[in-house]
């Protein structure tokens, strides 16, 4: 796994406030649901995305690399209000981005 200790930390704090802001935002709307047809995918589903990729992982630190982004950029726009998290977020990717992936891993490398 490419993540250090900071960097897991920095993984669960920003899934748990997308998972903390979904609940918000289903306490918030139960008289009205529609909104949530964008609010819980964006939110649970960037959540969901960090959470593979940077806590339970996957055979390729690319891809772990790719859904820690990914979920960061999907729970970018709906969690933009709150000022924390996109800073959180913008944090996590560049950590994310910053870290060497293995030479094993380079295309054409052996």
């Amino acid at each position: 796994m490419f993540f250090g200790r900071l960097d897991r930390v920095l993984t669960a704090l920003a899934a748990s406030g997308l998972i903390i802001l979904g609940i918000g935002e289903v306490l918030t709307r139960l008289n009205e649901p529609m909104p949530l047809l964008y609010w819980l995918p964006t939110l649970w589903g960037g959540a969901t995305l960090i959470l593979i990729g940077g806590i339970v992982g996957t055979d390729s630190t690319r891809l772990s690399k790719t859904l820690v982004v990914a979920g960061c950029a999907i729970g970018f726009m709906p969690s933009v209000w709150t000022l924390v998290m996109p800073a959180l977020l913008i944090t996590l990717i560049i950590r994310t981005l910053g870290t060497a992936t293995p030479r094993s891993e380079l295309p054409g490398e052996m």
